[in-house]
């Protein structure tokens, strides 16, 4: 029997939240039909010895927190509403028949989502900017939890020294504010310290909210927030994502989907507009593309729920709404158009953090710090494009309306839930620090000019690392370190039957082929080389923001959002 890529990936999240999963991160098969709102699975379980002479340091981090419910009540309410319409009218196929339970069913476990126990531990404990814990939609699912948990756990097994319990180790927590994102710090520090409770002593009991450096797309004090919100409004973005939408396939899919629920005569009237479905809220239906898609937000929503709404979508249909989805994210907060840097310039903030922490933990942490991010795909993304991580540095230019051809990126890889980037530091005794990138816990090298200490090595120093993605003036020999690279094996995490194996690569990660900005086969559109300050030549002048909204066809036909 064929089973569907969403009932398996059900399957294994059903494992997490019954806690019968192994914690040792997994090769994974990447479904891309659930675009961001993809469960986490981590990527890789495989890490490369430092140089000789070099211990680990420091690691930073920065991770979308981790599944969760529907935002809110609004496609569950759509759904609904049209098929009650077509219940009246006798239009419903038996294949329809139980939608309007499972949309009521979704609707109740939404209502219920929250961990009252956890709010308790967490009390006093998180600074909230977003209001208070309180049960209902957007909150964390019992798999959101569980895929932090199992992440703090991995991070104490890949970087042992840190977590020892040594006396001058400081390991700070911070997120966004929102509850989801503290929340999903709170349970990577239970996973943390079940794994090296030792360490009890060094990890930040409270974990305080920092909205400029991880909510910056929401930061009026951000040198980029004007010239971003008027690049998010403005005819580029919003003829790209109309155009991408507006494609045949769209009709086609959406009737497809809807003509196995509903009769032939109740869509061909929904699609000439007898009808418009609204909410409060001011999301609507219209038409038959608005339908089908408001049935795709609870299609990919569902897993993290325990729930399976793939019998209303072939693999064909759901891949190419994911596909649309993806576009709209990539030009709103992604790499965005060829020549321009204006959709992902506003995670600058992050990045200056992540350097400062670096440098902090030389000059005043000694023996070991670490610092823990939690917060959103709107941070996530933009902060990928701007370190040029695999996956996202290309860009596109406007005619690329089959974005999947034209790009590798993938919402479900870049923008999961629980999607992260870290960064491990090591020093040696003459204060040389590398670093190593972890792209959901795969082992990855930096883009762009960035120079690694060695030929097909994954570590760069720290210098460099500033010299290539912020422009900063630095030696010219400041890639390189002291002493020769060991060449020793990857080190592996416990679990793992096969320690002498590379990690294993998604066969959706479109081959790992870094593209070094040289004009080479295969680097098409490769992303501009600095990121600092208004680079020559970009189109788009300033250092713009990212507003909450997601732009016009967001508004009409009800996106989800990314967060």
């Amino acid at each position: 029997m064929c089973v569907s890529p969403v009932r398996k990936l059900l399957v294994g999240s059903l494992g997490m939240v019954l806690g019968f999963s192994a914690v040792p991160a997994q090769a994974v098969d990447v479904d891309n039909s659930m675009s961001t709102k993809t469960p986490y699975a981590a990527e890789g379980s495989h890490y490369t010895a430092p140089p000789q002479g070099f211990h680990a340091v420091n690691t930073q981090v920065v991770a979308r927190h981790g599944s969760r419910g529907l935002s809110g009540f609004k496609y569950d309410a759509l759904t609904m509403k049209v098929w009650q319409k077509a219940h009246e009218l006798g239009a419903v196929k038996p294949a329809g028949r139980s939608l309007h339970q499972q949309t009521e069913a979704m609707h109740e476990a939404n209502e219920a989502l929250g961990d009252e126990a956890t709010w308790a531990q967490m009390a006093g404990r998180a600074q909230l900017t977003g209001g208070d814990f309180k049960r209902g939609y957007g909150n964390l699912t019992p798999l959101g939890a569980r895929e932090h948990e199992q992440m703090g756990e991995r991070l104490a097994h890949r970087m042992p020294e840190l977590f020892d319990g040594g006396s001058g180790t400081t390991v700070d927590l911070v997120s966004s504010g929102e509850p989801r994102a503290a929340e999903s710090g709170w349970h990577f520090r239970s996973g943390l310290l079940k794994a090296a409770p030792q360490a009890a002593g060094n990890v930040s009991e409270t974990i305080r909210s920092d909205t400029a450096t991880l909510y910056f797309h929401k930061d009026k004090n951000n040198a980029d927030y004007k010239a971003y919100k008027k690049y998010l409004s403005g005819d580029r973005v919003k003829n790209y994502v109309d155009s991408v939408w507006n494609q045949p396939k769209s009709k086609k899919y959406a009737r497809s989907v809807l003509t196995r629920i509903y009769s032939e005569d109740f869509v061909d009237r929904l699609a000439a507009g007898e009808w418009t479905f609204d909410i409060p809220s001011g999301k609507k239906i219209d038409n038959e593309v608005d339908a089908a898609v408001q049935l795709y937000n609870l299609y990919i929503v569902a897993p993290a729920l325990g729930m399976d709404f793939s019998q209303y979508f072939t693999p064909e249909e759901a891949n190419w709404f994911a596909m649309l989805l993806d576009a709209e994210d990539y030009v709103q907060k992604g790499p965005g158009f060829v020549g321009s840097d204006i959709s992902h310039r506003n995670s600058r903030p992050l990045l200056d953090d992540f350097f400062a922490s670096i440098d902090r933990q030389s000059a005043e942490h000694p023996d070991g710090s670490a610092t823990l991010r939690f917060a959103h795909a709107e941070t996530l993304i933009p902060f990928e494009a701007l370190i040029k991580a695999p996956g996202s540095q290309t860009q596109i230019t406007a005619s690329d309306l089959d974005f999947w051809k034209a790009t590798d990126w993938r919402g479900a890889s870049q923008g999961r839930m629980a999607a992260n980037v870290q960064w491990d530091v090591f020093a040696n005794d003459q204060g040389q620090q590398v670093v190593r990138m972890l792209l959901n816990e795969r082992e990855v090298p930096f883009g762009g000019t960035c120079r690694a200490i060695g030929d097909g090595s994954v570590f760069y120093t720290v210098p460099e690392l500033k010299r290539c993605l912020t422009g900063a003036s630095v030696p010219a020999d400041s890639w390189r370190v002291a002493t020769p690279q060991q060449s020793g094996a990857p080190s592996p995490q416990p679990g793992d039957r096969t320690p002498s194996s590379p990690a294993p690569a998604s066969p959706d990660s479109r081959g790992e082929t870094v593209a070094d900005g040289s004009g080479a086969p295969g680097a098409k559109n490769v992303m501009p080389d600095t990121v600092a300050g208004n680079v020559p030549g970009f189109v788009d002048g300033g250092r713009p923001g990212l507003p909450g909204d997601r732009g016009l066809s967001a508004r009409k036909v009800g996106l989800p959002s990314a967060g």
